[in-house]
């Protein structure tokens, strides 16, 4: 499930009260709570994520300004609209909706010009540079709460103790830490600090499952030119035999001081970092030992490696999807196998078969909190809490969305649509299912330009939907790495990335009616050079599984679309993953 840690309404109440008493006592007019942990992680345990404690909201990403009285502002984006709604007791929280290309930070920020806000609190270790910076242009007077010391106004559940980091298996590697440092450092006098911790696992070719839903450990990373230096917690055992990194144990209290000891040998001119991956405690930390002319902001880090797998990656994924695609496809026989015996099966038992399907595949962990959706709840784009009492039967349509790691510790992440019966689907799944399908078939065959951006590609899916007047509240695509949300690659109408050979990202339009249900077909593609065209790039599906024939209209397909099914089917097919018959 999304949180095994729960709150009711009485003490989201009760944290509210609080903390609005210790803003009365220190004359705070405004709080500023992030999503995030001091590594700014998307995927946090709620019982770690600060935001949960005076909303209740569980969704991955959101954003909180929390006034002296009244009520709890919550921005969340499309995916989460009719989610924070049913989460959040709208007499503590006002649930604040935000359009699909505006950005939940764009809006906030919005409302600190139209409250006229002159000072703001934040926590320092769980907000990023990059807010705080703007706080800070834009003259608003930050009253910074360093790490802990929420913790005497409010009960958070205290950390748990961490595996150790394990080095990747040989065949998974190519280049060498010292390889990617040739790659990334320019002269012996810069540095990169890496604090995005999937970055950190791809630049040391390392796993530690840290977190759920995470391959990636927790660490902050310094790159140098003939080494990286990872910080990780006290306790943490290593397994490491690559001598281009060098780990070293230390509190957050003792990690400034062993950074200076790096400073001193090396003698850095310029340390390079992601503003928007550094939390506002260490920015400190790091100015103090570096000086602020140093210290240089790069957006993304060193994504734009990252995002560019090498061929030893792109096999590892292509393995990783075979076992994810038939966790899938045996995850939906089971549901049909055992509806259409008049079997009693819930969302959640089909969310539970879900994970034993991909342990079954031998996966290490799931990728994403498996979303299990039946009917109506197949609105919710991110659904999370699948119910032991909605039942599935022949008419359910039913939306799985889900992931795993397996041996590369790369993510997986598919989502497939389909009737839990052998009954066809009514006229109207079967509309917006179809109109869904075409979105995905004209994406997944596109033909582009080099140099081609995730916003010129959007609109080629949406296109069948705005047809039929449809469209979703979130993006048509994410890259996928060692997270499942990983930067450097996306398609939707505010992502301006370039699309190159080597990038791995989600091809996944929908539509969304709440009360009724909700259609997602999601595959996974790498980016790759046209086989015929010199300068033009296409897409190579990771994903090969067979849509729902239960569900297609036929008569909304065009011949071209009906030739591209029949050619995915077909591979389907010789894999043995198509519900043709």
């Amino acid at each position: 499930m999304s949180s095994k840690f729960k709150l009711d309404s009485a003490q989201v109440k009760s944290n509210i009260e609080a903390l609005q008493n210790y803003m009365s006592h220190n004359q705070m007019e405004y709080f500023y709570i992030s999503s995030f942990d001091p590594y700014l992680n998307e995927y946090v345990p709620m019982s770690d994520c600060h935001r949960f404690y005076f909303t209740n909201f569980t969704g991955s990403v959101a954003e909180v300004l929390v006034p002296a009285s009244g009520k709890v502002k919550l921005y969340v984006d499309g995916r989460y609209h009719e989610q924070a709604d049913l989460e959040c007791d709208l007499s503590l929280v006002d649930v604040v909706k935000v359009g699909a290309n505006q950005g939940l930070l764009s809006t906030l920020k919005e409302d600190l010009k139209k409250l006229s806000v002159k000072k703001i609190a934040v926590e320092m270790d769980r907000t990023s540079y990059d807010f705080f910076s703007y706080l800070e242009k834009n003259k608003i007077e930050i009253q910074g709460v360093f790490s802990g010391a929420l913790n005497e106004v409010v009960e958070f559940q205290s950390a748990t103790s961490l595996p150790g980091v394990k080095a990747l298996d040989k065949k998974y590697i190519n280049k060498t830490v010292k390889d990617k440092l040739d790659m990334i450092i320019e002269n012996n006098k810069q540095a990169y600090l890496v604090t995005a911790i999937d970055s950190l696992a791809w630049v040391t070719n390392a796993r530690g499952y840290h977190i759920p839903f995470s391959s990636a450990y927790l660490g902050v990373g310094l790159l140098t030119h003939d080494k990286a230096f990872v910080f990780i917690d006290e306790g943490v055992q290593v397994e490491n035999e690559d001598s281009g990194v060098e780990y070293i144990n230390a509190s957050a209290s003792e990690r400034g001081a062993k950074i200076e000891e790096i400073q001193n040998k090396y003698n850095l001119e310029e340390v390079l970092f992601d503003p928007g991956m550094l939390n506002a405690q260490l920015y400190q930390e790091l100015k103090d030992v570096f000086g602020p002319e140093a210290l240089i902001e790069k957006e993304g880090g060193v994504i734009e490696w990252q995002s560019i797998k090498e061929e030893v990656e792109l096999q590892a994924f292509r393995e990783s999807f075979e076992k994810s695609d038939t966790a899938i496809f045996n995850t939906i026989k089971w549901v049909r196998e055992n509806v259409s015996q008049n079997k009693s099966i819930s969302e959640l038992d089909l969310y539970h078969e879900t994970t034993k399907k991909y342990n079954e595949q031998g996966a290490v962990a799931q990728s994403f909190n498996t979303i299990a959706g039946a009917d109506a709840n197949g609105s919710i784009i991110h659904y999370g809490d699948p119910k032991a009492d909605i039942i599935l039967n022949d008419t359910s349509m039913v939306l799985l969305d889900s992931g795993g790691y397996f041996g590369a510790g790369f993510a997986t992440d598919t989502t497939r649509t389909f009737m839990a019966g052998t009954k066809e689907g009514s006229a109207k799944q079967k509309e917006i299912y179809t109109l869904t399908l075409k979105g995905t078939l004209h994406l997944q065959n596109a033909v582009f330009k080099s140099g081609t951006r995730g916003s010129g590609l959007d609109a080629i899916a949406r296109q069948p939907l705005y047809q039929a007047g449809y469209d979703f509240a979130h993006g048509t695509g994410h890259g996928v790495g060692v997270h499942v949300h990983e930067g450097g690659v996306g398609i939707s109408p505010v992502r301006n990335y370039l699309l190159k050979p080597g990038q791995v990202v989600s091809i996944e339009p929908g539509i969304y009616i709440p009360g009724f249900g909700g259609v997602r077909i999601e595959n996974i593609a790498i980016v790759i050079e046209h086989p015929k065209f010199e300068g033009f790039l296409t897409f190579e599906p990771l994903t090969v599984i067979g849509f729902d024939p239960l569900l297609i209209e036929e008569s909304l397909l065009t011949e071209q679309e009906k030739k591209w099914l029949d050619e995915y089917e077909a591979e389907c097919a010789k894999r043995g993953r198509s519900f043709r018959s």
